[in-house]
């Protein structure tokens, strides 16, 4: 694997998570049933474009485990990872969350059109510096002011930051892949004992989608485990599309609740076989569709959109319409489409002048 240097069809899974978020909050979530019986069934075929966090997850837990265990036992193990995952995690997102305060400061959630950005102000300001307002969202059973809703879930990853280092850097390598697997299985035990939205937003309640990417990184570096996996292609092939057709009943069926016991296990093993199946076969159709430009430009970008596009959209519909964002005209739908334009041109814009400079600063740091 530290052979092969990037891999695209990486870039492209992380345009895809996006993608989905982008369905879910752009058009699920505002599509109204009153368009009629065929956008309420298009509706319920996107009722699981909210799992792109858990691919996000799935991501993210391969991609850190494998920089973790290519690097353990280097004298700057620590110091590197952290400085890294600074530069590229903090810049946006504390520019994001100064912008928020400031328009608090300024009144500016007073405007009835802006309501919908500022509303449920229950979580701690100081919270969302620290990285904890998941706890708070958990406590409360609301994400708070949509403008930093989706931010829970990189709380969950900054708690993840500082507990895999210390995982990989103190358990024997052979013991790892047991204990990833503990963790993994705590995590539906968590969610059916307390549900809600608590087993939405937490970190160990998560877990299973980020130590399933986490075994993967493992999975990956055993000699001549790559060789094996390829030779069985076709029936890893077989599980992804059980899989795919499993969650495929739960999105038309109902049964695809946030916080579900079952819903995130069962999505963490298909976003992880099919992160495996492109390892494994890059040539095959499916990392070929994952290299398509479009899709790797959107994975590239991919954090920056996730940032900014509840902000962009709420201002958007506020600014336009008067009203909280929702699709109930084509005339809606043309704000919104306004809205993810703008969305797409920032994150393009943020990354080439900003994000790019300080991630570059960062790979100054070696391990």
């Amino acid at each position: 694997m530290t052979s092969k240097g990037r891999i695209p069809a990486l870039d492209g899974l992380r345009g895809l998570a996006i993608l989905l978020v982008l369905l879910w909050h752009y058009f699920q979530n505002l599509l109204s049933d009153d368009l009629g019986p065929v956008i309420a069934y298009i509706r319920r075929s996107m009722a699981l474009t909210w799992s792109g966090v858990d691919l996000f997850f799935v991501l993210s837990g391969f991609l850190i485990a494998g920089l973790l265990l290519d690097n353990k036992g280097s004298g700057s193990y620590f110091r590197t990872f952290y400085v890294r995952r600074v530069c590229r995690i903090f810049p946006l997102y504390y520019a994001h969350l100064a912008v928020f305060a400031l328009l608090i400061f300024f009144g500016i959630k007073d405007v009835a059109a802006l309501g919908w950005l500022f509303q449920d102000d229950v979580i701690p300001l100081w919270s969302y510096a620290t990285y904890t307002q998941n706890l708070f969202m958990g406590w409360t059973w609301t994400f708070g002011p949509n403008w930093m809703g989706v931010t829970w879930s990189l709380a969950v990853e900054e708690q993840f930051y500082l507990v895999l280092p210390l995982v990989v850097w103190l358990t024997p390598r052979r013991m790892l892949p047991w204990l990833l697997l503990c963790l993994c299985a705590m995590a539906p035990v968590l969610r059916a004992n307390v549900k809600g939205l608590v087993g939405f937003v937490n970190a160990p309640w998560r877990a299973d989608c980020l130590m399933l990417g986490a075994l993967v990184a493992y999975w990956i570096r055993i000699p001549n485990f790559e060789t094996a996996a390829t030779r069985y292609r076709k029936v890893l092939t077989g599980l992804l599309c059980i899989l795919i057709v499993g969650a495929a009943y739960m999105s038309l069926s109902g049964h695809s609740s946030l916080g579900g016991p079952l819903t995130h296990l069962w999505l963490a093993f298909l976003y992880a076989a099919l992160l495996l199946l492109v390892l494994v076969h890059s040539e095959g159709i499916v990392a070929r569709a994952l290299c398509m430009p479009a899709l790797m430009w959107l994975g590239s970008v991919s954090y920056g959109v996730y940032i900014f596009h509840q902000a962009v959209s709420g201002l958007v519909h506020g600014l336009v319409r008067g009203s909280a964002p929702q699709i109930a005209s084509w005339s809606d739908l043309g704000v919104t489409l306004i809205a993810l334009s703008i969305t797409l041109l920032l994150a393009r814009t943020s990354f080439h002048f900003l994000e790019s400079k300080i991630i570059a600063y960062g790979h100054t740091f070696r391990y």
